[in-house]
């Protein structure tokens, strides 16, 4: 047969000059190209405002839980009738300074009266002077805040009937519930010094100058004293 030359001009599509489709567009079978760039753009966006989202959340419980430990070491006259987290965050720092004042006022008391125990020891005169004073002190005892619970200071006549024996004491303190961390006992001008340490978990609680007055009552004040 006789061939049939293909005119281009006529056919608008004819084989070998088929239209190209713009780049992008959807065809059968195909893809949608760089359509989805704005839609992963998006979901990044929400990924970071979730994780940020997180992060904030942990780190305000985080928060909390420290502020919770910090206000249960503190003693219920620091933070009475106060309830905003700074004004704990204040009372830690009054807290601190007191203690520390504290802990000064009692090693120089200390040392006042290790030097009275060394002037003793070379005068005996003055030594008996003062265990002769001493016999008629009454005993003392003083409650008072440290860092890990409170401490209890006793003094008393190391022998006699006003002898206030540490295991006396620390009877007392486990008939209130209170756990005992650490005890010592010295003797300084024929008294008996006890520190007593106590460790308490719930110590906002705990009224010191109440607790002071019931251990005044059963030690000293009772008529088995």
């Amino acid at each position: 047969s006789k061939c049939q030359t293909m005119d281009p001009y006529k056919n608008p599509n004819p084989k070998g000059y088929q239209r190209q489709r713009p780049f992008g567009s959807a065809g059968e079978g195909g893809s949608s190209g760089g359509s989805d760039m704005p839609h992963d753009i998006d979901d990044n966006k929400k990924k970071k405002k979730l994780l940020h989202r997180d992060i904030e959340r942990q780190r305000r419980q985080e928060m909390a839980t420290l502020y919770a430990s910090l206000r249960s070491h503190l003693p219920l006259q620091y933070i009475k009738g106060k309830r905003a987290v700074a004004d704990h965050v204040n009372a830690a720092v009054g807290f601190i300074k007191d203690t520390e004042t504290r802990i000064k006022e009692l090693s120089a008391r200390r040392d006042e009266l290790s030097r009275e125990q060394t002037c003793q020891r070379s005068d005996p005169n003055l030594a008996r002077t003062g265990f002769e004073l001493g016999k008629s002190d009454p005993a003392s005892l003083i409650v008072q805040p440290c860092v890990n619970g409170f401490e209890v200071a006793v003094s008393s006549n190391s022998s006699g009937p006003d002898a206030l024996p540490l295991s006396r004491v620390l009877e007392a303190l486990q008939e209130l519930g209170l756990e005992v961390i650490n005890s010592l006992t010295t003797r300084v001008n024929e008294r008996l010094m006890h520190t007593i340490q106590v460790e308490v978990n719930t110590f906002g609680c705990l009224d010191l100058a109440w607790l002071q007055q019931k251990l005044v009552e059963d030690l000293i004040l009772s008529p088995g004293y």
